[in-house]
């Protein structure tokens, strides 16, 4: 009765299993239960070898390493996936940042070498390389996030070998296959599909890799993927602009990397002509600013670029903030009277451009959205007049001259000259009367143009007697910098060449000469200021005879801030060979 019994439980137990295995009742030798039991096998296996050790024990075993405790082996094994974990004792510092994670990640190191270093643990340090979230980082986590990688990178070959072939976990054989995400440019191989909005491969990829959304993996895609639109020819890269600007507003890490590549491949265009997408992300005050706010160090991203980059920049604000003035400003006053289509014609020339704003036009943006665009363009550079409320004003710089229009009849043009004008241009409030913008109504000025009948004419006249000519039909501005081009002198395209270093020596032509007599500056003063400036030449041509027995300086990109210390020193504007030169009796 006894072995009845015990036969009867054992039967029973059997039962039971095969009944928890899916097979009870079945045919052992059934090839689809085989399999059935295979795949369940193979899914525990994964499961297993991509096993995590619970958060609690992770994050003690970071607390520990931090408070400066010694790691037993279970520890060490346990805080590799937690290197990345915010520990809320520590003021949410993490491990990462710690001054021991170098000797840490060493450890790791010895352990590989040695032929002792668990495959978890070194899923644990991968899960903890793509957890990190460079939006949040500090400088040393960026940099022990660099030690990591090459932790990573140095003792992969040891567990690629001791896995050997049979029984390899997913993550193994995606990183047979994509071994580049341990280097230093992780995500080239898939910037074009995930430029063309294919995501399929990068998803697969996050989802045997555990990436998270808030991994610098996606940050880094963007911005290769900005590195692979740069590549194209200028008609795809122009075309893929649009797409950029998404990608980088989703993922805004490396932004300033990618902002700085746009816009210099942009530059280095055949045509480049203002792109309003590209110009209204790159000035955005979350972006870059408005890049007139460079020379007062509050737009100081735009030093990122070469000075003729920003120009171009520049070129294109200006030119929006003449338009703006008379299409939102003039035109609310019924005031335009063709002077937008007038000073468009000398928009190659304008290098630089001040909006001066009334009471009335800041009471109103609250209510008109495109004069609050407008102001919060502008925010920074603008002014604001104090006495004359009801009127706004502009400004613009081109060659040596300083030109105010204003918004409202009856109000006179001034064209000033800019070493001896009376105001300062850089003041942050004018009266907008007689005792600044408009002083030319009694005391001296170069030009006033009063809009009566045939105005345009006179102005043209009065202008070109002060060496200011219309722009050349179908010219380019040479470098976005207010110097104008012919068009047969404009090439086909230009070749891209590394960027010079942000000061090059100048090209210097003086002949041991002193200064002029009377001059407020040395030589050897002169020489520093101009070495500031990438491309600025001084031609000393008084000892050899040539060019008129005059000190010259060139600046073919026509820097605001070079203008201004040239006119502090006494140097003059000459339009027709569009240099400085020093008056001498």
């Amino acid at each position: 009765m006894l072995a009845d019994a015990a036969l009867l439980e054992l039967r029973r137990g059997l039962t039971s299993a095969l009944e928890s295995m899916s097979i009870g009742g079945g045919n052992f030798g059934a090839p689809q239960l085989v399999e059935a039991s295979s795949k369940e096998s193979e899914k525990l296996f994964q499961g297993y070898s991509s096993a995590r050790p619970s958060k609690e024990d992770s994050y003690a075993a970071a607390l520990a390493f931090m408070r400066g405790q010694e790691l037993d082996l279970r520890q060490r094994d346990l805080i590799a996936s937690a290197l990345c974990e915010s520990i809320q004792e520590q003021s949410g510092a993490r491990a990462l940042g710690s001054k021991r994670i170098t000797a840490l990640l060493d450890s790791y190191v010895a352990e590989a070498d040695a032929g002792e270093l668990w495959r978890l643990t070194w899923y644990g340090l991968l899960s903890s390389y793509f957890a990190f979230d460079a939006k949040s980082s500090t400088e040393n986590e960026q940099i022990s996030w660099q030690r990591l990688r090459l932790t990573l990178q140095r003792t992969w070959p040891m567990v690629d070998r001791e896995t050997g072939k049979l029984h390899v976990p997913d993550w193994v054989q995606v990183l047979r296959k994509e071994g580049a995400l341990l280097t230093e440019d992780p995500t080239a191989k898939y910037a074009r599909e995930f430029l063309d909005g294919n995501q399929e491969t990068v998803r697969r990829l996050s989802e045997d890799l555990g990436i998270s959304q808030s991994s610098w993996f996606w940050h880094s895609l963007v911005l290769s993927a900005v590195k692979t639109a740069t590549s194209a020819s200028d008609a795809a890269f122009k075309k893929l602009i649009p797409r950029l600007i998404d990608l980088i507003e989703e993922r805004p890490v490396y932004k300033d990397e990618a902002v700085e590549a746009m816009l210099t491949r942009y530059y280095e265009c055949s045509d480049a002509s203002l792109d309003d997408a590209l110009r209204d992300y790159a000035v955005r005050k979350d972006v870059w600013k408005n890049p007139k706010l460079k020379s007062a160090g509050i737009a100081t991203a735009w030093n990122r670029v070469r000075d003729p980059v920003w120009q171009m920049v520049l070129g294109w604000v200006n030119e929006r903030n003449l338009k703006d003035f008379f299409d939102i400003l003039a035109a609310r006053n019924q005031a335009d009277e063709g002077r937008l289509d007038f000073w468009s014609r000398y928009m190659k020339q304008i290098t630089w451009t001040r909006l001066v704003f009334g009471a009335e036009t800041m009471a109103l943006k609250s209510s008109n959205p495109e004069i609050r665009d407008l102001i919060a363009r502008e925010e920074g550079s603008y002014a604001m007049l104090t006495a004359n409320q009801s009127v706004d004003a502009f400004l613009m710089g081109i060659g040596e001259y300083v030109i105010v229009e204003f918004s409202k009849k009856p109000n006179a043009a001034y064209v000033y000259r800019g070493r001896t004008m009376k105001f300062d241009r850089h003041s942050r409030h004018y009266s907008g009367g007689t005792d600044d913008l408009k002083y030319g109504f009694h005391d001296k000025n170069e030009l006033r143009i009063t809009h009566s009948h045939s105005w345009q004419y006179e102005a043209a006249v009065g202008l070109k007697r002060l060496g200011i000519d219309p722009d050349v039909p179908g010219a380019q501005r040479a470098v976005a910098s207010g110097v104008t081009r012919s068009p047969s002198s404009v090439p086909a395209s230009r070749e891209r060449t590394a960027a010079p270093s942000a000061i090059e020596p100048a090209e210097i032509q003086v002949l041991g000469a002193r200064a002029p007599p009377g001059a407020n500056f040395t030589m050897r003063e002169l020489e520093f200021l101009v070495k500031r400036y990438t491309k600025a030449q001084i031609k000393d041509s008084r000892s050899s005879g040539g060019g008129g027995g005059r000190l010259w300086v060139k600046d073919p990109y026509h820097r605001q801030e070079l203008s201004d210390e040239l006119e502090r020193y006494g140097f003059r504007w000459a339009a027709s060979r569009m240099e400085w030169y020093y008056p001498e009796n």
